[in-house]
């Protein structure tokens, strides 16, 4: 196999087949395929193409250096090519991306090959990938408006200090749209889940949030419940993931008839 690595993004037609790739193979990472999308418009991260003698394609890489990296390959061979596009464009910038997410089927190929190259992963998750075709019943919620930007910036600065994670959203474009969902009670907004992205197949939630103070009565399976009833109104499914060891969210989910369809794999590399 030999990766097909340009200065510049591949031409529309391989950037529509490597989505439709994605479509088909990587349903439990969804993330290359809205990272593929938006580079596709930005025209910022680097795109390698990995592809079988035959020209078929066996993976996709959408990397960024110093930023985030997305991997989905077929086989082993095809993800020693991806890796090797990168490991390329990090020798000349020595920069290499500081996260990468792939599919829990690529993860034992991809680690050794990072290892080899001294960036093996310094922290390391397992997530379970999660998907929900059928409306739930019980939701309770709501869309946020420009109205309630000054809650949903305390919720995000408390939900980063929890999750240790530094997400800054464009607010005024969240909030412009149907992207998140609130649970308000007694005019103080309790709960908060987010609609992350589309893909061709799915619409993505996450950030799921509870106020400290009212956690354990409901609030996150009525709201999510709520979520997911809208979405599925203009959407196949929902997906989502959690941690693979998060056993009350996991059984949350389920509650909302959410099917497990595979794991996902985030390291965090040296």
């Amino acid at each position: 196999m030999t990766p097909v690595t340009r200065p510049e993004l591949p031409p529309p037609s391989e950037i529509e087949e490597a989505l439709g790739w994605l479509a088909e193979h990587a349903h439990e990472n969804l993330g290359t395929e809205i990272a593929l999308r938006a580079a596709a418009t930005s025209r910022a991260p680097d795109v390698n193409l990995a592809r079988r003698a035959d020209s078929s394609l066996a993976g996709v890489s959408v990397s960024s250096p110093g930023g985030q990296w997305f991997l989905e390959a077929d086989t082993p061979d095809a993800t020693a090519d991806l890796v090797g596009g990168v490991a390329g464009a990090a020798g000349s910038t020595r920069r290499w991306p500081t996260k990468i997410t792939t599919s829990g089927e690529v993860k034992p190929w991809v680690r050794p090959l990072l290892g080899a190259r001294s960036v093996a992963p310094v922290r390391e998750h397992d997530l379970l990938a999660m998907a929900c075709r059928k409306p739930p019943g019980g939701g309770e919620g709501r869309w946020a408006n420009p109205a309630d930007r000054a809650a949903l910036e305390r919720y995000q600065a408390l939900y980063n200090a929890e999750r240790r994670t530094s997400i800054s959203p464009d607010w005024e474009s969240v909030l412009g749209r149907r992207a998140v969902a609130v649970l308000e009670e007694d005019g103080r907004i309790v709960a908060v889940v987010k609609r992350s992205a589309d893909t061709a197949q799915y619409a993505t939630i996450g950030g799921t949030w509870t106020d400290p103070e009212q956690r354990g009565r409901g609030r996150a399976k009525r709201l999510t419940a709520f979520l997911v009833a809208e979405i599925l109104q203009e959407r196949p499914a929902v997906h989502l993931v959690v941690d693979d060891d998060n056993a009350a969210a996991i059984a949350l989910y389920r509650s909302l008839d959410f099917e497990e369809i595979g794991g996902c794999y985030m390291g965090y590399l040296q």
